[in-house]
């Protein structure tokens, strides 16, 4: 567990903690499995999508557009499956789309060397204009039951989506953890020049990091989609981008680059589901509940960010 999970997760996780106590005093439905399994059954897409904004955010960078992808990804598999396509290929396709969608962004930020906000910020509106273009505006809806299993299904009495999410969680722990291209994700959001140096190749590190993100999105889409059970393109995925990027800083990532771990995250994308939970159960009113989620979220980044700036002035006191 202890290479798995650092020292940089402790804040959040006591944070967490407290919270979920809080929560349970003031309302007595919240601590209870049923509603523990809502909360994960409501945070799968963004525990999927968020693996991909850590390593693009260990990367020193970060994506605007996972939004936009999973609009015009989520809108593509409605389009196929309303042409008749099957189920599993359909969302095979919107898969595929995913991955291009990455591709599109890896290409112009590591090979054009473009910087990253502006090339996501161009494709944010580019692809969420191209999901509302293929949709005609209208609702992408009345999907065959076939594919609502990726959405809904169980196997062994067990979500199928937060089987998928907990796989996906595992391999890229691994990979981040245990393999040379974990590690040079680190060292490229460490140190670029160092890397370099090193004889890391920085812009094939970067390609790949932002091809992976587009095929997590890519799944995260199709679950999205099956599980609501609709798609309209203008609103799907609004505030991912921000709200990703926000359980990032949460679990004890950095804007800088080069510390953070999934481990970490998947704390901050549940700290954030369990607010926003344990608000609407103790009945706060819908106007305040996203001014108070807010607030908790800089607060909770406020106390990681004192965390780690007394443990970097201990690890100086050392070297002295």
């Amino acid at each position: 567990m202890k290479r798995i999970l650092n020292v940089h997760e402790a804040p959040i996780m006591m944070f967490t903690i407290l919270v979920i106590v809080l929560f349970s005093l003031i309302s007595p439905d919240f601590f209870a499995i049923a509603n523990f399994r809502l909360i994960l059954d409501q945070n799968i897409t963004m525990f999927i999508v968020a693996i991909g904004m850590t390593m693009v955010i260990l990367l020193g960078g970060m994506d605007l557009s996972v939004g936009s992808v999973l609009a015009v990804t989520a809108t593509s598999v409605g389009l196929f499956l309303s042409k008749g396509i099957s189920p599993g290929a359909a969302a095979l396709l919107g898969i595929v789309i995913g991955v291009l969608c990455g591709m599109v962004n890896g290409y112009f930020i590591a090979v054009r060397r473009i910087p990253d906000i502006i090339v996501t910020l161009a494709t944010m509106y580019i692809f969420r204009g191209v999901a509302v273009g293929i949709s005609g505006g209208t609702w992408m809806n009345n999907f065959p039951e076939g594919f609502r299993f990726f959405g809904q299904g169980t196997v062994a009495s067990i979500s199928f989506p937060l089987l998928v999410a907990i796989l996906l969680i595992a391999v890229f722990i691994y990979l981040l953890k245990f393999t040379r291209a974990g590690r040079r994700i680190y060292s490229v959001g460490g140190n670029s020049s160092a890397a370099k140096l090193a004889g890391i190749s920085v812009p094939k590190t970067k390609f790949m990091v932002y091809v992976l993100t587009g095929l997590l999105v890519g799944i995260a889409s199709v679950i999205f989609a099956a599980k609501v059970g609709s798609v309209q393109a203008s609103t799907a995925g609004n505030s991912l981008s921000f709200e990703v990027m926000a359980a990032v800083l949460i679990g004890g990532g950095s804007i800088f680059g080069g510390v953070g771990t999934i481990a970490g995250t998947m704390l901050g994308v549940l700290f954030m589901g369990i607010v926003k939970n344990g608000l609407i159960i103790s009945k706060v009113s819908p106007f305040w509940v996203d001014a108070t989620t807010g607030f908790l979220i800089i607060l909770a980044i406020v106390i990681n960010t004192l965390q780690r700036a007394r443990q970097n002035k201990g690890k100086e006191g050392d070297l002295v």
